[in-house]
């Protein structure tokens, strides 16, 4: 029997009352009862839809990854270079700056806590292996030799985390400068004779 849209708002308003708790105290620092009073909801509707805070913020990750994945799958009868998809991903982090803030808020709790660490590197992994296609049609597309884009999904990844977590640790960061440099360290592998 589907959910009723009731239940479906509520189940969003979970998510959304976590990812902002997660994003403002981190994961360590939120309960249920936090998630409870920021939501509006109840302690029954909570556990009607998760077993247990962890699920939650499994599912506040899961959704947090499903737009750059829903972005990649949408463009991969055109894929884009590996500079292009940085440039995309930094503008995204740059519209959103929530979205910056909970990755590293995410990736600090995956730390401390084995199990979401599981899934957060499940999550980024798929996400990694959905860029390592996407680059692999790019280069097919323009002749480059697959060995010259792989690897480069992970070194993707690795940027876009990296200017998460510099715009919220480092003062003063310098986002054009890292945004020209990723590009450029991202296209050397396959712009070399």
């Amino acid at each position: 029997m589907p959910e009723q849209p009731r239940s479906i708002r509520s189940h969003q308003a979970i998510i959304e009352a976590t990812a902002e708790l997660i994003r403002t105290r981190g994961v360590s620092g939120i309960s249920i009862a936090d998630i409870i009073a920021e939501s509006g909801t109840s302690a029954g509707s909570i556990y009607h839809h998760f077993p247990n805070k962890q699920a939650i913020v499994v599912e506040v990750a899961h959704q947090a990854m499903r737009w750059p994945l829903t972005a990649i799958d949408a463009y991969a009868d055109n894929p884009s270079s590996p500079a292009e998809l940085f440039g995309f991903a930094v503008e995204a982090l740059r519209f959103d700056t929530d979205l910056a803030d909970l990755l590293v808020q995410l990736g600090s709790g995956a730390l401390t806590d084995d199990g979401l660490g599981r899934h957060l590197r499940a999550e980024f992994t798929q996400l990694r292996d959905a860029l390592d296609a996407t680059l692999g049609s790019w280069a097919e597309c323009n002749g480059v030799a697959h060995e010259r884009v792989n690897g480069l999904g992970q070194m993707l990844v690795g940027l876009i985390l990296g200017f998460a977590a510099q715009r919220v640790l480092v003062d003063e960061f310098n986002d054009e400068a890292y945004l020209a440099h990723g590009k450029a360290l991202l296209m050397a592998p396959v712009e070399r004779n």
